[in-house]
C-alpha cells in the first residue's frame, strides 16, 4: 500500500483514477490518502469557488509510508 497526501493553499475534492477520494484536508492537516504502488492520475477540484491551475497530475507513487506520504503538489487560483 502506498500514501500520498495534497499540498494545495486551497481545500478540494480529490480523485484517484477518477474516484473520488474525498476532501484533501483533515481539518486543518492535508489528508493522507492510501493507493496501490503504480502510475495514477491524481486529480482534484478545487473549492470555494477557485479553479485549479493542474486539474490533474499522472504520477508514480511507490515506496511511501504514512509518515512519509508523497506530496503532490495542486495550486488553486
Amino acid at each position: 500500500m502506498e500514501f500520498f497526501k495534497i499540498i494545495c493553499p486551497g481545500k478540494g475534492n480529490v480523485f484517484i483514477d477518477g474516484i473520488f477520494q474525498g476532501e484533501s484536508m483533515d481539518g486543518t492537516e492535508p489528508k493522507i490518502f492510501q493507493c496501490n504502488t503504480g502510475v495514477h492520475d491524481i486529480s482534484m477540484d478545487c473549492l470555494d469557488g477557485k479553479i485549479c491551475g493542474e486539474p490533474a497530475q499522472r504520477i508514480r507513487i511507490e515506496h511511501t509510508n504514512p509518515i512519509l506520504p508523497m506530496e503532490v503538489i495542486f495550486t488553486c487560483v
